[in-house]
């Protein structure tokens, strides 16, 4: 008997692109009831969201959002 997987590995499997919420800062992730206490471990990116309104990620700990800056191109 094989393994099911669920829907979203298989889509991640098949090749699909993951995508990841965006909001302008994180006042607008909470005021879209995006909370870090209501979606931990999620990643969420911020279109105007970093330290000199520059785009960033941002990660739940469970009770804050903590900012990871996008910086040198991938190589």
């Amino acid at each position: 008997m094989s393994k099911l997987l669920p829907h979203s590995f298989e889509r991640i499997r098949s090749g699909e692109q993951i995508q990841i919420p965006t909001f302008t800062n994180v006042a607008a992730a909470v005021a879209a009831d995006v909370t870090p206490a209501k979606y931990p471990r999620r990643i969420i990116h911020l279109s105007a969201g970093g330290t000199g309104a520059v785009p960033c990620l941002a990660y739940s700990d469970g009770t804050n959002w903590k900012q990871i800056a996008i910086g040198a191109n991938a190589i």
